[in-house]
Formats: C-alpha cells, sequence, structure tokens
C-alpha cells in the first residue's frame, strides 16, 4: 500500500464552513489519506469532527481517525493577531486509525508512524455471478 500525504492550506480551509471542513476531512480520511492543514481546528471543530466519526464509524471500512493539532501561537501578540485576523496558526495532522500507528511529540519535533500493510476493506471485495 502506498502512503499518501496531502497538505492542505488554509485558504482551502478557510472557504468552507465547519461541517464542509468537517466532511472534507473525514472523505479523505475514509479514502486512507493522511492530512496535513497548514491551521490548527479549534476546540469546536474538533469536537465536531470527533462527534461526526464516532457516528460513521463502520467496523469494516472506517475505524475512526487519530489527530493531533500543534499550536504556534506563544505570545500574547500571536494570539491576539490570530484572533483579529481569524486565523489559527498551527497545523493539525489528521489521518485513519488504522494507518497512523502513532504520533509522538519531541521537544523540537513531532513524529508521525504509519502502517503500510492494511488489509483491502471487505466491502470492496464484491464479486458477481452471472447465471447460465
Amino acid at each position: 500500500m502506498d502512503l499518501q500525504l496531502d497538505f492542505v492550506s488554509s485558504e482551502t480551509l478557510e472557504s468552507k464552513t465547519k461541517m464542509e471542513k468537517i466532511s472534507f476531512i473525514i472523505e479523505k480520511i475514509k479514502e486512507n489519506v493522511i492530512l496535513i492543514l497548514e491551521e490548527a481546528l479549534d476546540p469546536m471543530e474538533e469536537a465536531e469532527l470527533i462527534e461526526t466519526t464516532m457516528r460513521e464509524i463502520d467496523t469494516e471500512d472506517f475505524h475512526g481517525i487519530e489527530f493531533y493539532r500543534i499550536d504556534h501561537e506563544s505570545s500574547l501578540r500571536d494570539k491576539i493577531a490570530g484572533y483579529i485576523s481569524g486565523r489559527k496558526a498551527g497545523l493539525t495532522i489528521v489521518g485513519p486509525t488504522r494507518l497512523i500507528e502513532a504520533i509522538k511529540r519531541g521537544p523540537d519535533y513531532i513524529s508521525m508512524f504509519a502502517k503500510l500493510d492494511i488489509p483491502k476493506s471487505k466491502s470492496k471485495k464484491k464479486t458477481s455471478k452471472k447465471k447460465k
């Protein structure tokens, strides 16, 4: 299996409503894509993402998500600028549970460990029988 990482710009995300953003993320995750979002999701978006994921979990095809948010706002000035501009500084890494083994944060780095030997979903193995 190939590993696909999609880097999504903040401009792409800011043109979407909260629900469009959540749907976009979940559809990509269902395609076994790991997303690197240029902006951090806010706590309400994270809560909605978790809630939507829980409703859509399927034991054969969709096992859930893993995500990690990295905030870049460190000073009061950065936080005020982010509030005024509406941009959420940081990154968000989101991927399918069956693909992401672990995300670890060190003092000056982030490591993501992914599994590449994912079995194909059972629903995609449908075969049709022809009657003679």
